[in-house]
């Protein structure tokens, strides 16, 4: 049984009423964690008398993988904000010497319908609220936070979900067709759909750049990473290991 499935049916049996709960069952989830087949004979023979015991032991497995699942989903949130952070330079002032038409706005865009106008003032708004989430994010650390994991949560899912936006609001905005509708100018693709497309990009062209190592590949890498919803821990390490992230 898989780890997260195995964590899943501890969660089940522990939400289950102590009435209602299978204590044999219980003593076969803690079996295959801690093998420890004497406890499992004496709670088979006398289950209500180990009943309490039981519940401590898988209580305290399942409070200690969930803290281990949590740290893991943090730490692949943060390596898409550092990803991102990349692309849109989060930790950096804006560069207002660069005009409009050179950050992407379009020579007709007083020409558009207003609510695709609007795209275009929505992701300025965006691009500052990402900013302002990546500050606080980048204050946090173990000399001010007890729990670093769960004060960067909030803040990395944040610049993840506001990225997915800003993408989404571009991909309209740049390819809309003047004189079609608003509304049904550019279908925008399922973000699960993006997902999978970029990770199975990611493992055909990984192997191409451990032999080019090149700098181009590199950052195409970095960008469909960012796309991937919720990457493994093998890809991460795998990108880690070639030095792409």
């Amino acid at each position: 049984m898989a780890q997260r499935e195995l964590t899943s049916k501890i969660k089940e049996w522990l939400d289950t009423p102590a009435d209602n709960r299978d204590i044999l069952a219980g003593a076969e989830l803690l079996l295959r964690i801690n093998r420890n087949q004497i406890f499992f004979r004496n709670v088979a023979r006398n289950p209500s008398a180990k009943a309490a015991r039981l519940e401590y032991e898988l209580r305290k497995i399942y409070n200690d993988r969930l803290q281990d699942f949590n740290h893991e989903e943090v730490v692949s949130l943060m390596a898409q904000v550092e990803q991102i952070n990349r692309s849109r330079g989060l930790d950096k002032q804006p560069d207002t010497s660069r005009s409009d038409f050179q950050r992407g706005k379009r020579a007709d865009h007083e020409e558009l319908p207003q609510d695709i106008q609007q795209l275009w003032v929505q992701n300025a708004e965006i691009m500052k609220k990402m900013r302002d989430c990546h500050t606080h994010l980048r204050l946090i650390s173990t000399d001010n936070s007890s729990c670093p994991d769960s004060d960067r949560y909030p803040w990395a899912k944040e610049i993840v979900r506001l990225d997915t936006l800003l993408r989404d609001n571009y991909n309209k905005y740049d390819h809309y067709i003047r004189g079609s509708s608003a509304v049904t100018a550019q279908v925008v693709e399922d973000p699960r759909s993006v997902s999978k497309k970029c990770a199975r990009l990611i493992n055909m062209q990984k192997g191409r750049y451990a032999q080019s190592q090149s700098p181009e590949l590199a950052d195409k890498i970095r960008e469909w990473y960012t796309q991937v919803i919720n990457p493994s821990e093998k890809m991460t390490a795998e990108l880690h290991d070639l030095g792409i992230i």
